[in-house]
């Protein structure tokens, strides 16, 4: 049987049809605007039907069920997620989203850095003291699983790279990580980031440049 961690946390009567105007909640913590229809297949070959989206703050894969919001508490017993045409898959207890299936594939991680009333943090800074409190208490008081944050809280999204190469997680994110990743495809690589002027920051870019490269 999956193993979840049920968190109950108390909501508005609009719970159900929270929107800014007529456009949809705009979730800051999950990859998702909303949780969507999902798939979770397990190792043993159970599949389950969840709403599902993916935590960046607490790296969670989490569902809601009426109200109540459950993380999959061992990620190691998943197999594959799927959420609408998105996949991702777990590793080192996280899930990271598969962007190119193959012998080596890409995957990309969700993370952010969060900042509680008064906490200055930069983009793609390292955790700081102030950061680390706000994320101990939005975990306690399980701030982080619902629509919308506690007031005065910010998340500052941060998406990485990865190729998956012999069991090991290989950063992806620049031409010359790649060219360490694929050493015998190094002009290939410099020559169609030139022609196709390649911006790494960019999830298609990448996409399209590894399925090149398999």
């Amino acid at each position: 049987m999956i193993k979840y961690i049920f968190i109950t946390l108390l909501f508005c009567s609009n719970y159900a049809h929270a929107q800014n105007g007529n456009q949809p909640v705009k979730l800051i913590q999950y990859v998702f605007d909303e949780f969507s229809p999902g798939t979770v297949k397990l190792k043993s070959g159970e599949n389950y039907k969840q709403r599902l989206n993916y935590n960046i703050v607490t790296n969670e894969m989490v569902f809601e069920d009426n109200g109540k919001f459950a993380a999959i508490a061992n990620a190691e017993s998943v197999d594959t997620i799927y959420i609408g045409d998105r996949k991702f898959i777990p590793l080192n207890k996280k899930f990271y989203e598969v962007l190119v299936n193959g012998p080596m594939p890409l995957l990309e991680q969700f993370t952010a850095t969060v900042s509680e009333p008064g906490t200055s943090i930069g983009y793609g800074s390292t955790t700081n003291t102030g950061a680390a409190s706000s994320y101990q208490s939005l975990i306690r008081d399980g701030g982080a699983y619902g629509l919308k944050l506690p007031d005065g809280y910010t998340v500052i999204p941060k998406n990485d790279f990865f190729i998956l190469k012999d069991g090991n997680l290989e950063r992806a994110g620049n031409q010359k990580q790649l060219g360490k990743i694929f050493p015998d495809k190094k002009d290939k690589i410099k020559n169609f980031v030139q022609k196709n002027h390649t911006n790494f920051s960019k999830r298609e870019d990448i996409t399209v440049l590894v399925k090149e490269l398999e």
